[in-house]
């Protein structure tokens, strides 16, 4: 897929929602509006034998702090606190040693512990395999009494065998209570990469052992389950914590805050940033992204490859795919999501009636085929690894009528802040530009999630969203703060807080208009960019810590350091400038342009974006030095947006974001066929109005290329060419620190211009 992501003020800088949940994956520039409590335990009853050894016999209990687990390690609370209860015990040297290997014994005797249940030692053996002399007899007994245990046929146990992933899920799912339910799911619903390995007796337990208010399993950094692979101490700790205390114990709500309100809920004509990250609590997508970059399956059953043939490449570069959507999926107002929805997205996005920011991947394709109601082949012009996260799926039932009756008027349906999606919260209240409250979505096909309601504030100055944070009252903010005030909310609430500081892949852009008389002489953007002083201003502006030295992600393995050669230098800005025909006044304090136009120039950033009114002063006595006057130009975001678009702006300041991923996406704005016109309805990325037929070319190969090598040379080229073309001025690579309630689980704290931090929000809690 292809993006790149602008923001403003502290910045939500992520592209749709259909990210959310990795890897760029929407061929646009997707711009932003304005840039753990201790867990209760329930009432257990414990048994003395929770005083001994839980793994094996030649462990003992300590209360709590291993060696080995230490406070980042994923488990680490879980852990903690069953061990200070007596559940878990750790090693006698210490450790705990959380990846080792459980058995089915050991296994037995943790459930056995955890739930308080009496040893039952009967007078004939339930298992031919686990005598009554053997250590575990009592402990497996007690669970088969329970009806926890059922053995693996033939009369045996097998308590010597690792425990697999997947046999956990089943056993601790009887433990719930919800064998009955389990037996009922016919076909898996586990977000996972592989889930064709899940054990077709397991398929419904492990469907339901990833549902939010269960939590049983967790996903790897390559979004597999494992299901065959043995269960470790720490995937046992985790799972046997939440059989107790299930995640829905804690309270279930939560209040998050951003720095700007989304422009409306429906993606397909919004650029807004801030209506991708507020649609990813309400839609689900066919293929997700994790923040490590790894498609997953969500409304899809698979993500189609080579390996699992769900994919074809053809000699000739072009690509066939298959589509399998999950059935029995809803829609939030009931009605059952079918492939029709699926296709009729399609037709959507290609509509040149309506205002559709970004037509990418869609416009790839060459034919599609519906097989049956929840199947279809689609054939594709080229493909890459992100391209099916970039299909957006809406209701044909609710947009499919206005659509055939008049196109246009999708523009202004009603859908647009009144949506239906098939996701896990629907909204309660807009009141749009101050909050929403969300409502969680009972009939997910994912599970009920955690949080009964979310509300959502929004609040445009960053100022006096930090005096709303010091209040106490929100649970989550996320890439709004500036560092300077992040650093400060952290020293006043870092007792209640966790402040996390992510390096992240977003930068600040000055955008040119490269029509207008400022800014068409490749010289007078070289000028610019030897006459401010990007890293002092990236200091002192308080938002990072290094100037963008590449139009790539510094994080991409094709990154070139091409800025890198202009050094702070006004006497070279200035030789620039005369060779341009910028003319100085006779005191030699001022420059005419060309035409005799007075070099003074009006910067515009989003209202209430403190750190970018920090940016333009500090550059107003650089660009002095070059006879250049600045004015401040603070202007409502969605003014600038519109301009920008339309090309009636000389220059803007805001925020953009590069992926590490989707590296193409980074630099499709720099196509030529990228620049918005009438003729493609205002809908290309390049605002800056450039073109070039070198870069073009480079882009196209990089487009088409299957090679590492072919890659390395297209990107290479690319970069060399922004250097000496400077379509835009890249400031700071941008600090995003998001702001945590402790005590909330499931949150990751990253950064990338892919996804945003709510991508996984129906799986969080508050840790009792």
């Amino acid at each position: 897929m292809n993006a790149i992501t602008a923001c403003e003020e502290g910045g939500a800088c992520q592209p749709p929602f259909h990210l959310k949940p990795s890897a760029a994956t929407i061929s646009a520039t997707t711009l932003l509006r304005k840039e753990n409590y201790m867990r209760r335990f329930l009432s257990i009853v414990l048994a003395v034998v929770m005083l001994l050894a839980v793994c094996s016999p030649v462990l003992t209990a300590r209360a709590a702090g291993f060696k080995d687990v230490a406070a980042s390690y994923w488990a680490f609370d879980e852990i903690t606190a069953l061990a200070a209860k007596k559940v878990l015990a750790g090693y006698t040297d210490g450790t705990f040693k959380p990846g080792g290997k459980v058995t089915r014994e050991e296994f037995a005797k943790m459930i056995v512990v955890a739930k308080g249940l009496a040893l039952v030692k009967p007078a004939k053996a339930s298992f031919t395999d686990v005598a009554a002399s053997r250590w575990s007899y009592g402990y497996v007994e007690a669970a088969v009494k329970a009806g926890y245990i059922k053995g693996i046929g033939g009369g045996k146990y097998a308590p010597a065998a690792q425990i697999k992933r997947q046999d956990m899920a089943v056993l601790l799912v009887r433990v719930i209570g919800k064998e009955a339910e389990s037996k009922t799911i016919k076909e898996s619903v586990a977000f996972a990469n592989d889930e064709p390995k899940i054990g077709t007796y397991a398929i419904g337990a492990v469907t339901i052992a990833v549902r939010p208010r269960v939590q049983l399993l967790t996903w790897d950094k390559s979004r597999n389950l494992n299901p065959t692979m043995s269960a470790t101490r720490g995937d046992c700790a985790f799972a046997i914590y939440n059989t107790i205390t299930p995640p829905a114990t804690g309270k279930k709500t939560i209040t998050m805050v951003d720095e700007n309100a989304p422009e409306n809920l429906f993606p397909l004509i919004s650029d807004s940033a801030y209506t991708m990250k507020a649609v990813t609590f309400l839609a689900s997508a066919p293929i997700s992204v994790t923040p490590y970059g790894v498609p997953f399956p969500e409304m899809a059953k698979y993500v189609p490859t080579l390996a699992n043939k769900h994919l074809i490449r053809n000699a000739d570069g072009t690509v066939i795919s298959d589509v399998e959507l999950r059935k029995g999926m809803k829609w939030s107002d009931g009605q059952l999501v079918t492939i029709d929805d699926y296709i009729f997205s399609h037709q959507l996005y290609m509509s040149d009636a309506i205002q559709v920011v970004t037509r990418s991947p869609m416009d790839l394709v060459t034919k599609i085929q519906k097989i049956n109601n929840y199947t279809c082949r689609i054939y594709w012009k080229s493909w890459n690894t992100y391209i099916p996260v970039g299909w957006t799926i809406y209701p044909k039932h609710i947009l499919g009528p206005q659509f055939v009756k008049d196109p246009k008027s999708i523009n202004t349906s009603a859908f647009n802040n009144k949506p239906v999606y098939c996701g896990p919260y629907t909204v309660k209240t807009n009141v749009q530009g101050q909050y929403m409250t969300l409502a969680a979505n009972k009939n997910w096909f994912g599970g009920q999630p955690v949080f009964d309601t979310i509300t959502e504030k929004f609040i445009l100055a960053t100022n006096t969203l930090l005096i709303n944070m010091l209040t106490g009252q929100p649970d989550v903010s996320s890439e709004s703060l500036t560092l300077d005030l992040a650093q400060q909310f952290e020293s006043k609430m870092g007792k209640s807080f966790n402040v996390y500081y992510n390096k992240s892949t977003s930068a600040g852009i000055m955008e040119w208009n490269l029509t207008s008389a400022w800014f068409k002489d490749k010289r007078v953007r070289q000028a610019f960019y030897y006459g401010i002083d990007r890293k002092t201003i990236t200091l002192k502006a308080l938002v990072g810590t290094e100037a963008v030295l590449s139009p790539l992600s510094s994080g991409s393995v094709y990154f070139k350091p091409v800025l890198a050669k202009y050094a702070y230098n006004p006497t070279k800005a200035n030789a620039l400038l005369d060779a341009a025909g910028w003319k100085w006044n006779a005191a030699k304090t001022a420059r005419a342009l060309p035409d005799g136009t007075p070099a003074t120039l009006k910067i515009p950033y989003s209202t209430g974006a403190t750190f970018r009114e920090r940016e333009v002063t500090l550059m107003q006595p650089m660009l002095a030095k070059l006879g250049i006057t600045v004015e401040q130009d603070p202007k409502d975001f969605d003014g600038i947006l519109d301009a920008a678009t339309a090309g009636t702006f000389i220059v803007n300041l805001h925020g953009v974001s590069f992926d590490n991923y989707d590296v193409f996406g980074s630099v499709l704005a720099f196509r030529s066929d990228q620049i918005p016109t009438e003729k493609n309805g205002m809908n290309g990325q390049n605002n800056y109005r450039y073109s070039s037929a070198d870069m073009d070319k480079w882009l196209n190969t990089a487009e088409k290329a299957t090679t590492a090598v072919a890659l390395k040379e297209a990107y290479s080229h690319i970069q060399d060419i922004f250097a000496e073309d400077l379509p835009c001025l890249y400031l700071e690579q941008r600090i995003y620190p998001d702001e945590v309630r402790k005590g909330l689980k499931g949150y990751d704290h990253f950064f990338s211009c892919t996804i945003y931090n709510n991508w996984n929000v129906q799986y969080w809690y508050w840790f009792k």
